[in-house]
This record gives structure tokens, C-alpha cells and sequence, in this order.
């Protein structure tokens, strides 16, 4: 259950409003409590500064309004931009990256900084007045100098952070940069899959993590545990389901992954042992899972891949005809599966475990990326050439020899296709000759030329 609330906290921290909401409290908190301190130092501080002049009342007036003024409609600028921005993006390398610049905290903290300059100015105005007389008292002329220096320090900033948000919107937007961030995080969800360590392991058996495949089906006494909403299964929590399990001696079955969807009353897990389950019961083991009206990378590895796989489709079609592009995501795919087929063979769970899942394998990965380019690559003889070598460099670092069969499979079906989408003869050869030294290298590693990188250069 904590885990689950850290995933909400850590949610909204990505949501676009968080920061600049944060901000703008904070600048109402200072708005307030500077001019107290203000009134409690009083201005005599001032005539020790020789160079400095106390600031009056219009002067302090005409200042806080004119950055108030500056700062919105910066806000207002900068905002426009990132728009701009989502819309070249959301065009140009599909939808689903949206969610990546409405998270990217550069832009949220820009904007918190002239939204929170606004707010400051405005609530320090408040407080600056003239002299006022009542009927039997006159309250003081009141300019808070301390809160208008600190205004005018905000504007440095808000000026600074101009200036690195004029750097940053066309580097956020930069392939390269946008398709190296994917991988990264690619890459970072793959080190840490977990994989699990059990007494037992049978070394002549490795297994990829599948860990309830072939277990017991829960015949019996089960109680399921149904969706009580639509949406994508964003997240698991395993550890509050093993002790939920645990302390009421019966065991779950996850029948669903994260990045599934679901709609309401379909099944998401199983409770193996009981065919009752109260309703406090049931609500706590509603609460093991979350859902969405989208996916996301907290636990869903292969949200990435299809971005990536998204990029790189969208690159080959005839109206941008880009295949660099599409080079750029084989590279990192490339790279995110040969840190999966690196890792060592992780364990099946044993039948007795409290909870039961299934885990992303190398091989669902690897069709899941190879296949749905398939047919665009195959359509370019560069890019094809290209995808050939980064399965045999997948092939060469796997730990398995089902890993290598699998590349194999993947070379064939796209020589295969490319023969039948390419029209020039040259090219059908060319991507033959490739497929053949592939496969050759691949059903003998230990004679693979590591220097040799001709393939990719086509």
C-alpha cells in the first residue's frame, strides 16, 4: 500500500501543474510573511546603506506593478511555446510522447517561476499603502523594502529562467535528445525488472521470468477479484499483495500485466484458497492495483518499446521519409535488448508462492518491437540493412541460446518481407547477402568479428 501511494505522489510530481502550483504557495507564503518582517525591522536599516534609498510609496506601487504586469505575460509567452511544442511533437513523432513534455520539470519549474513572481508582486501590492487617519488614530505610510528588493531579485530569475527555456524548448524537441531519453529510460526499466532468487533452481533448466507458467490453475476454493472500473492496469503493488496474502493464509494469482486494459468486471487477480472474501477483505485487495485512463512506464517496460517502435514507424511512412529517424530508435531498442538478453536467467517462482505473476521475457519484447516495424523497415533497404546487424549484435551478447534463436527468427521474417516490399534488385540482393552473414553469425557467435560494422553503415 505505501508503494502504491508513493506511485499517486510520484504521479502527480509528473502531472504539469505540480510545480507551478507549488511555486505560487510558496510565493503567497512569502507574500505575506516578508512584509511582516518588514514591519517588525522597520526602514531605519536603510539610511546605513549609503548607495540604497528607502523606496516610497508610489515608487514601490509602480515597481511591484510593472513585474507583476512583465512576469504574466512571460507566463503567458512561455506557455504559448510549450503548446507549440506539444503540437510539433504530438504531429511529428505521435501522441503518445506527450505525456513527456507535459512531464519534463524543466518547463513546470519555468513556468512555477513567473507564475510565483505574478503572485508575489501582487500579494506584496496588497500591503503597500499611504498614510491613512481614522477618527481617533492615523496608521503610517507602510513600504515594505525588504519584499520589493526580493521582488526585483524574482525578475533576475524569472529573466535567467527565460533565457534556459529558450534553450531548452528546441533541445526537448531535438530527436535525438527526445529518442536518447526513451532509451535511457528504456534501459534504467530494464536493470530493474526484478529477478528473483529461490532455493531449488534447477541450472539445467534456466527459464526466462515467466514465473507462474505451468503452475496449478487455482482449482478449488478461489475467490476473483474484478475491476471495479475501466482503465489500463498502471501498477501492481506485489509486496502489500504478498503480505495481504500472507496474513490471511492464501495465495494470488495476478492474471494481468501492467499496460493491460480493463474493463469493468474483468478479472485482474485470483484468491486462491478462500471462495468467500468479505468486503473489507476485497477492498484490500482492490487497493493492491491501480487504474488509469492511460499507460505509463512505472511498471509497463513495453509502453517504452511502442513508443520507441512509434517514433521509428512514423520516420518511414511516405509523407516524412525519414529513415535516420528510424535508425536513431533501432539504436537504442538495440541497446535497451541487449541489456535484457545480458541478464542472467531469472527463476520461477515455486507453486507455493503467495503471489503468483508474469513478467515481460526477451522474446515477447523482441517481437513486440521487431514485429510492428517490420513492414515499414523492410520497405527501405537502408534501414533494413541496419536492422539486421543490431539483431545479430543483440544475437552476440545473448546468455541464452533461446535468445539467439529468437534474433534468428527476426532476421528471417525481415529478409523475408524486405524481399517481397523491395522493388530494385540490388537492394533484394543486398539485404540476402546480410541475412546470410546474420544467420551465420549467429549459429556460430564464438567466430563473430566484433570490429565488423559494415552492416550498419549499410
Amino acid at each position: 500500500m505505501r508503494d502504491l501511494v508513493f506511485s499517486h505522489i510520484a504521479g502527480i510530481r509528473r502531472t504539469y501543474w505540480f510545480w507551478p502550483s507549488a511555486m505560487t504557495v510558496l510565493a503567497i507564503i512569502l507574500g505575506f510573511a516578508l512584509p511582516f518582517v518588514d514591519e517588525k525591522l522597520g526602514s531605519d536599516w536603510t539610511r546605513s546603506l549609503g548607495f540604497f534609498r528607502a523606496i516610497q510609496v508610489d515608487g514601490a506601487r509602480a515597481i511591484l506593478t510593472t513585474l507583476a504586469g512583465a512576469a504574466l505575460g512571460v507566463a503567458g509567452v512561455a506557455f504559448s511555446i510549450t503548446i507549440v511544442a506539444v503540437s510539433f511533437a504530438s504531429s511529428n513523432y505521435g501522441p503518445r510522447l506527450i505525456g513527456n513534455f507535459m512531464a519534463d520539470r524543466t518547463n513546470q519549474i519555468v513556468l512555477g517561476v513567473f507564475v510565483a513572481t505574478f503572485v508575489y508582486c501582487i500579494t506584496v501590492l496588497s500591503t503597500v499603502h499611504n498614510r491613512i487617519e481614522f477618527q481617533d488614530e492615523a496608521l503610517e505610510a507602510f513600504v515594505p523594502q525588504i519584499s520589493t528588493l526580493f521582488a526585483l531579485l524574482l525578475t533576475l530569475s524569472s529573466v535567467g529562467a527565460l533565457i534556459g527555456y529558450i534553450h531548452h524548448i528546441p533541445e526537448s524537441i531535438n530527436i535525438m535528445n527526445l529518442t536518447a531519453s526513451i532509451g535511457r529510460k528504456l534501459h534504467k526499466a530494464i536493470a530493474g525488472l526484478p529477478s528473483p532468487e529461490h532455493a531449488g533452481r534447477d541450472e539445467r533448466e534456466p527459464v526466462d521470468v515467466a514465473p507462474w507458467a505451468g503452475l496449478p490453475t487455482g482449482k478449488g476454493r478461489s475467490h476473483t477479484v474484478r475491476a471495479r472500473s475501466t482503465g489500463y492496469l498502471q501498477r501492481i503493488d506485489v509486496a502489500s499483495l504478498q503480505n495481504l496474502a500472507r496474513s490471511n493464509g492464501v495465495q494470488v494469482r495476478i492474471d494481468r500485466a501492467a499496460g493491460d486494459f480493463l474493463a469493468t468486471r474483468e478479472t485482474v487477480m485470483t484468491v486462491l484458497g478462500q471462495s468467500e472474501v468479505d468486503a473489507g477483505l476485497e477492498k484490500k485487495f482492490q487497493r493492491g492495483y491501480t487504474l488509469g485512463p492511460s499507460r505509463t512506464d512505472d511498471q509497463d517496460v513495453l509502453f517504452l518499446v511502442d513508443q520507441l517502435v512509434e517514433v521509428g514507424v512514423r520516420a518511414l511512412s511516405p509523407g516524412v521519409n525519414d529513415p535516420h529517424t528510424a535508425m536513431l530508435c533501432l539504436d537504442w531498442l538495440g541497446a535497451a535488448l541487449c541489456a535484457f538478453a545480458e541478464r542472467p536467467p531469472a527463476e520461477r517462482l515455486p507453486a507455493a508462492s503467495t503471489v503468483l505473476y508474469s513478467q515481460v521475457t526477451f522474446g515477447v519484447m523482441l517481437d513486440r518491437a521487431f514485429d510492428q516495424m517490420r513492414q515499414h523497415v523492410s520497405t527501405d533497404r537502408t534501414t533494413a540493412l541496419y536492422a539486421l546487424a543490431i539483431l545479430t549484435d543483440i544475437a552476440s551478447v545473448a546468455c541464452r541460446p533461446d535468445m539467439a534463436a529468437g534474433c534468428a527468427r527476426q532476421v528471417t521474417r525481415l529478409a523475408m518481407s524486405a524481399n517481397e516490399q523491395l522493388t530494385e534488385t540490388l537492394a533484394r540482393e543486398d539485404v540476402e547477402e546480410a541475412r546470410a552473414r546474420a544467420i551465420a553469425k549467429i549459429a556460430a557467435p564464438q567466430a563473430v568479428d566484433l570490429g565488423d560494422s559494415s552492416a550498419r553503415n549499410g
